[in-house]
């Protein structure tokens, strides 16, 4: 199992970003590019180096959404996430064997989302694999936004099972999300730039910051069990495009 998103329908945005292999940095120092891992499967390698001189966080935007918003909750039952306690470096394993936490963006008034939290040292260079594009439909617009710690705390989070249900549909597989939904988890809030536009995919995701009525605190731990290879064998038995609903 690996991170396997790429393209959505397109969602419309006031300002375009690049179009090309590299990624805008907007209000981080975090720089970035992509470049293809596996042309033939659809798999690309992000690329992200810190250049200042004290740790950073960043989103990452690209193909209309954030990454970690579509499918997180097929991501965490899965083994290939879990939720970030705290803004630390994650460690370095391998472009092929990287896995990066989720988080709460905040983009004010009210308006909340699920995405990846990349956290880098400063100097320090990290990249991981993302599958669900094709040569026609490689990544676009991308951008780092910078983030910056709000809070840890717990929170009510819920997801809309049509995630589950068009992840499936895309890959031909029969995942399943975490339940209980909703949960009550403890994890990170960051507010992101006012440079970026708030954008949610699926309309009955929510995130109240408060534990969920009758439960206790939750914390979705991730695998390390992941060896070389294990990503490309994976993806190769799923479908290569995972675009249109």
């Amino acid at each position: 199992m690996s991170i396997i998103s790429g393209s959505l329908p397109p969602i419309s945005r006031h300002n375009e970003l690049s179009l090309g292999s590299e990624v805008e940095s907007i209000s981080t120092s975090i720089t970035g590019n992509w470049s293809w891992y596996n042309k033939l499967l659809g798999n690309v390698v992000w690329n992200f180096k810190n250049n200042s001189a004290y740790p950073e966080t960043a989103a990452l935007y690209r193909s209309g959404y954030y990454f970690g918003n579509a499918y997180f909750p097929i991501y965490l039952e899965n083994g290939v996430t879990t939720w970030a306690t705290k803004l630390a470096p994650s460690m370095n394993r391998g472009t092929d064997r990287n896995i990066v936490p989720l988080g709460i963006v905040d983009f004010g008034q009210g308006q909340r989302i699920i995405a990846f939290l990349f956290t880098l040292d400063p100097g320090e260079s990290w990249s991981m694999v993302e599958g669900g594009f094709s040569v026609k439909s490689p990544p676009s617009n991308s951008a780092l936004f910078g983030v910056t710690l709000e809070k840890a705390a717990s929170f009510c989070i819920r997801y809309d099972p049509q995630q589950v249900t068009d992840y499936d549909k895309q890959t031909s597989t029969l995942l399943k999300g975490y339940s209980p939904n909703p949960i009550t988890v403890r994890t990170v809030e960051v507010s992101i730039t006012s440079f970026a536009q708030y954008v949610q995919l699926f309309s009955k995701d929510s995130i109240t910051e408060s534990p969920c009525k009758d439960q206790k605190e939750t914390v979705i731990e991730a695998t390390n069990e992941v060896a070389p290879g294990d990503i490309e064998e994976i993806i190769a038995t799923i479908v290569k495009k995972i675009r249109s609903f």
